[in-house]
């Protein structure tokens, strides 16, 4: 690979990495708003979580079908939870890396001058 492939791969490299960065910055100040607050972390996250976890302990809710949609809602919450913070390790992990793309492709533009 010569040096201008190389800057090339780096500089769509960085370009990911921002895009990351970007989301995980959307999301922490989404975390940070009112609304999201009330609606995802108290109430998806929170009394809607512990709601199902308790109708899955209620006699009458003991039923195959029942307890199969209450394990769906269950795994719901938890397949988003994950999802959401996939969203902040990954833009960590790139806000970590960024710095290190951006000096590498400073010394491949210097290569190329030299």
């Amino acid at each position: 690979m010569n040096n201008e492939q190389q800057i090339h791969q780096v500089e769509i490299t960085i370009e990911e990495a921002k895009k990351h960065i970007n989301k995980m910055n959307a999301l922490i100040r989404l975390s940070r708003n009112k609304d999201y607050k009330e609606i995802f972390l108290d109430g998806f996250f929170g009394q809607h979580a512990v709601q199902q976890v308790l109708l899955k302990a209620d006699p009458g809710q003991q039923s195959a079908e029942l307890q199969a949609n209450i394990i769906r809602e269950i795994d719901a919450i938890g397949t988003l939870r994950m999802h959401l913070r996939s969203i902040v390790t990954l833009g960590r992990q790139h806000e970590d890396a960024l710095a290190e793309h951006e000096q590498t492709k400073e010394e491949l533009h210097q290569e190329d001058a030299a």
